[in-house]
């Protein structure tokens, strides 16, 4: 009977019900943390991958001539941008296009980790950028491949999430003293 009375007696003590219901609901609230602690890692990755793409062109569209050494160090000046994120994922290419005989034509590229486009070959570009002959523009493209850090602090962390966001921006702007920006040595 003793035994008996005992179990009923433990059936109605709630005493610690409130630390098994912490215990089932941690694990959902520290995914739900992490998930929003990623999130918000891989959007300011790509704002500034879309900042860097931007200061690029708006860099190389002020010059009136530009070199490889020059080119060079605006993309240094896009990898300083990606800070405190790496800068080795950051690939980055502009480019200079003029509109020839209804033709959209490269006139020089220069390129960091990404294959310069050809020279005098036609490129397609959005609707209305360049209308005449003789227009000119400067094309900024860059590459980031974000990967998590939790690649490192989970270890485990599964391969299908790892590296899975490319981010990928370009940008035209309108050369801003000259008529065309010239590269002396692309």
């Amino acid at each position: 009977m003793i035994r008996l009375r005992s179990l009923t007696g433990f059936g109605r003590d709630d005493r610690g019900a409130a630390a098994v219901e912490f215990a089932l609901l941690l694990p959902i609230i520290l995914v739900i943390y992490l998930c929003v602690v990623e999130f918000t890692q891989a959007f300011m990755v790509q704002r500034r991958v879309a900042h860097a793409t931007s200061q690029v062109a708006d860099i190389t569209a002020q010059s009136g001539q530009v070199t490889k050494a020059t080119l060079n160090s605006y993309f240094d000046i896009a990898q300083l941008i990606m800070s405190p994120f790496g800068a080795a994922p950051m690939q980055s290419k502009v480019t200079s296009v003029t509109r020839m005989d209804d033709k959209n034509i490269i006139r020089w590229s220069h390129a960091r980790g990404l294959s310069p486009d050809t020279v005098g070959d036609e490129i397609v570009l959005p609707e209305g950028l360049l209308e005449k002959d003789g227009d000119t523009l400067i094309m900024s493209q860059s590459i980031y491949a974000y990967d998590s850090p939790y690649d490192i602090a989970i270890p485990g962390f599964p391969d299908y999430l790892s590296g899975l966001t490319t981010f990928s921006r370009q940008f035209y702007l309108r050369p801003r003293d000259v008529v065309e920006v010239s590269c002396l040595d692309c």
